[in-house]
């Protein structure tokens, strides 16, 4: 497959990729363990995520039909966490990972989302921003678990044997 890399949102993201996670996937022990550490992270953003959009329920009395956005919200939210989930047995050790390719789009847009949260998150106060709060870690936490995921899996290393050499032994 070739790789169109003109685009300058491409470069970006396959610099994020490239310099930043992959260094850190590689590092990670065990097998498959970017994969692990990225679904466990998209898992928290899900929990984190039903946090931001359920709250109103509880703290300021919203009927569940004047929140059904969020309600839908929570529903596309477990929908995409299940498509990660299913297709994270594609990426095979010492190939390229296809969901490099397959979550380009969400990896891309998500990252100004999670930059305008971090911005709001900021500049609220009170209550607000402990809602904006749990959006931002929640996008944080979903940013960093689609890079974990799309980062290559190298195969395992292989231990070497190490031959002891003795020394001669001056006392024989």
């Amino acid at each position: 497959m070739a790789q169109n890399t003109d685009n300058v949102l491409v470069r970006i993201d396959l610099w994020i990729l490239d310099t930043i996670f992959q260094p850190i996937a590689n590092r990670l022990p065990g097998e498959r363990m970017n994969i692990r550490l990225g679904m466990n992270l998209l898992l928290g953003s899900v929990i984190f995520s039903f946090a931001f959009l359920l709250m109103p329920l509880f703290f300021f009395n919203v009927g569940f039909f004047n929140s059904t956005y969020n309600l839908m919200s929570c529903i596309v939210v477990i929908c995409f966490y299940m498509f990660v989930y299913r297709n994270q047995e594609i990426a095979r050790e010492g190939f390229i990972n296809p969901l490099r390719y397959h979550l380009f789009g969400i990896r891309i847009i998500s990252i100004p989302f999670t930059l305008y949260g971090i911005y709001i998150w900021l500049s609220s106060g009170g209550m607000a921003g402990r809602f904006t709060m749990l959006y931002c870690i929640s996008n944080i936490l979903s940013v960093c678990g689609l890079y974990l995921i799309s980062c290559n899996i190298n195969p395992p290393k292989k231990k070497e044997e190490h031959k002891v050499a003795f020394a001669d032994n001056p006392f024989s």
